[in-house]
Parts: structure tokens; C-alpha cells; sequence
């Protein structure tokens, strides 16, 4: 039964094969920014941007900034904080923080991409 019901998400997912990568990077990077291996040491401190550009540059190369930015999740989570939909707690907020960051560092990526030139597809 739960199988027959995973079916349309599971083709979703799956049926768009390389193209679905956006999704799977939204992912990595609500993980990215989620985990926290020490107080006060969080991915960013580890990896610093290298993550961000890496993955950057991989959408921009298959064409998919924007649908990335259409599906993000932080992105999603970080608009309805904003508008005033969550109240915040001290996890919440070291959250919102790294999406903030983590955000800024995607718009500058895509930015240094999008000026070096398109790699859409012909």
C-alpha cells in the first residue's frame, strides 16, 4: 500500500533523471546547513563556500539556477520566517543564519557564473 502511494513521488523524482538535480541539491544544502558537529562549529566553518560554489556551478552548467531558486527549501523556510510565520528559537535561529548566508554565497556564485557567460542548453 505504501509503496503504491510513494508511486507519484517517486516518479517525480525519478522520472526527470539528471534534470531533478536541483532538488537533490536543495536538499544537500537544508542538510548542509541543519548540521552542527560542535557548538559553534557548523559546515560553513568546516567547508567555507567551496560547497556552495561546487554546487553552483553544477546547476548553472545544466541550466537549472531557476528552478533551484523556484524549489530551494532554506529559501522557502527563510521566506515564511521572514514574513512573520514562525517564532524563533535559539535552533532556529542559528538555522535562519546559516540559510542567510549560505543564500548570499549562492547569489554571488550564480552571479560569477552568469557574468562569465550562459551554459543553457541550445
Amino acid at each position: 500500500r505504501v509503496s503504491a502511494e510513494l508511486a507519484p513521488l517517486k516518479a517525480s523524482w525519478l522520472g526527470e533523471g539528471a534534470t531533478a538535480l536541483h532538488r537533490v541539491w536543495s536538499a544537500v544544502q537544508f542538510l548542509f546547513c541543519t548540521a552542527e558537529h560542535a557548538p559553534g562549529l557548523d559546515n560553513a566553518a568546516l567547508f567555507g563556500d567551496g560547497v556552495s560554489l561546487a554546487g553552483c556551478l553544477v546547476l548553472h552548467m545544466l541550466g537549472q539556477r531557476h528552478a533551484f531558486d523556484l524549489h530551494a527549501f532554506n529559501a522557502h523556510v527563510l521566506a515564511v520566517h521572514l514574513a512573520g510565520g514562525a517564532p524563533a528559537d535559539a535552533t532556529l535561529d542559528r538555522y535562519l543564519t546559516r540559510v542567510a548566508l549560505l543564500k548570499r554565497a549562492n547569489e554571488a556564485a550564480f552571479a560569477m557564473l552568469e557574468a562569465l557567460g550562459s551554459c543553457e542548453k541550445r
